[in-house]
């Protein structure tokens, strides 16, 4: 220790930052509720709501739509000047200033069949709850200038020079641009947590709402309404109306010992598709409902397919996301085998890729509350979509075969986009999903902006 009288002055504080980079600082908003967001798939984190990683994650996300996918084979460079690597240290920091307080509530809204339960169906299922919107936190923003940028560059080309490795160009281009662009992006069209594409945990920033960024796709809004969350309902709700319907006339039906009101046999064909594949159809008499409803509206005979026999199988909404999992009502029931006279069991339809395993292929439909001329308003988007080479589906089921056996089956892609599906009456002339949905929004009021 220092002997007294001797004790040496107190250095000076840190500097906050160093010399070389430039800071930014937003406030930022969660306008819908939070679904996830912890280290706990679907568990919001008391402790860490807002996660710097995740907010990362998205942002990287969000510059590979708006601008990585038009740069071709230099993206991946791009990519790390940005955003960094295993070989290149990151120049961008993201930090969440302050712990905000947040609010846990049921995923239903009050409403169980509502479209906020719909965009939070995972939620309802498992009895999870979510975060309330209204959550607001400061966002920090640092990255390195050209002259810390050419200083990285000079370091990461010793180390490739070492190693016997060509050359990188000694000039990296200002990353600020690309950050600031990711950042607009993701406070127009996206958000935090899981379901964002569905417009759960959808964040808002004043200072970024001054301009909508371009979108690289198709935007159609509604009606103006008096907040993100009434927009975001309206935007959902038209959605589900697409998927789901239009379907046949609500009637009383009979299912084990309980009777329950439900809607008609659906007009899509991905039902009539599965029970053609698997060979189980529910076979019974005419439910006990009023005489001379048409078939696939009011009876209990599934048998004899709605749509045009010679169209199946068709799985068109496989376009909007995979994977797909299917429920009947009128299956034999949890964990139990195929049966010839009821309707399937459980089965999923995934992507099939050559030489690669892959069980998702994200929706390109995005619904939430856009910002847009000092106001919320519904939006539905849907990004232009790159179909990979070699695509496939396969239905699987575990047991679902009539005989009780594993089902698995694989279809081509003329099975989800061809102009033979136009007769269809949900795809409305199409040989697409996403053109039909483009068409019903239009036809319920939407209209095309952006371009």
């Amino acid at each position: 220790m220092p002997k007294p009288g001797n004790v040496p002055a107190c250095p000076g504080a840190p500097a906050a930052r160093s010399a070389g980079r430039i800071t930014k600082e937003y406030r930022i908003s969660l306008v819908t509720p939070l679904f996830g967001g912890g280290v706990e798939p679907g568990q919001p984190d008391e402790t860490f709501p807002i996660r710097a990683t995740s907010i990362r994650g998205h942002l990287r996300y969000w510059w590979r739509v708006m601008v990585g996918c038009e740069l071709g084979g230099g993206m991946w460079q791009r990519e790390e000047e940005i955003f960094g690597s295993t070989n290149f240290p990151s120049p961008l920091s993201v930090r969440v200033i302050e712990r905000p307080q947040i609010q846990c509530v049921d995923p239903t809204y009050g409403e169980k069949f509502g479209p906020v339960a719909y965009a939070l169906f995972p939620a309802v299922e498992n009895r999870q709850q979510v975060v309330k919107e209204g959550v607001a936190f400061r966002l920090e923003v640092t990255w390195h200038d050209v002259d810390g940028l050419q200083s990285l560059r000079r370091v990461q080309n010793a180390c490739r020079k070492r190693n016997g490795e060509p050359l990188l160009p000694d000039t990296i281009e200002d990353i600020g641009a690309d950050i600031t662009l990711a950042l607009e992006a993701w406070c127009a069209f996206g958000g935090l947590g899981a379901r964002t594409r569905r417009g759960c945990g959808a964040v808002f920033c004043e200072m970024l709402a001054t301009r909508l960024p371009p979108f690289p796709g198709t935007i159609l809004v509604g009606q103006s309404q008096t907040n993100a969350l009434a927009a975001w309902k309206e935007s959902v709700k038209a959605y589900r109306d697409f998927r789901q319907s239009p379907r046949g006339r609500k009637h009383q039906k009979t299912i084990g010992f309980k009777t329950v009101t439900v809607p008609g046999r659906s007009h899509w064909p991905e039902a009539d598709s599965i029970r053609t594949i698997s060979g189980s159809a529910l076979r019974g008499a005419p439910h006990i409902g009023s005489t001379g409803v048409p078939a696939d509206e009011d009876t209990q005979d599934h048998s004899v397919p709605v749509v045009p026999e010679a169209l199946l199988p068709a799985f068109p909404r496989a376009i909007l996301g995979l994977p797909i999992n299917f429920h009947f009502a009128d299956s034999p029931g949890k964990d139990r085998p195929g049966q010839p006279n009821r309707d399937p069991q459980d089965t999923q339809l995934l992507p099939v890729l050559p030489k690669m395993e892959a069980d998702r292929m994200s929706s390109p439909v995005i619904t939430r509350p856009l910002w847009l001329a000092g106001g919320w308003c519904p939006a539905v988007m849907i990004l232009k979509q790159t179909i990979a080479d070699g695509l496939r589906l396969r239905i699987v089921g575990k047991r679902a075969r009539a005989d009780g056996t594993d089902l698995s089956h694989d279809l081509s892609l003329e099975r989800v986009i061809n102009p033979s599906l136009a007769v269809l009456r949900p795809m409305r002339g199409h040989a697409s999903a996403l053109d039909a949905l483009c068409d019903f929004l239009r036809f319920n009021g939407f209209r095309e902006i952006g371009r």
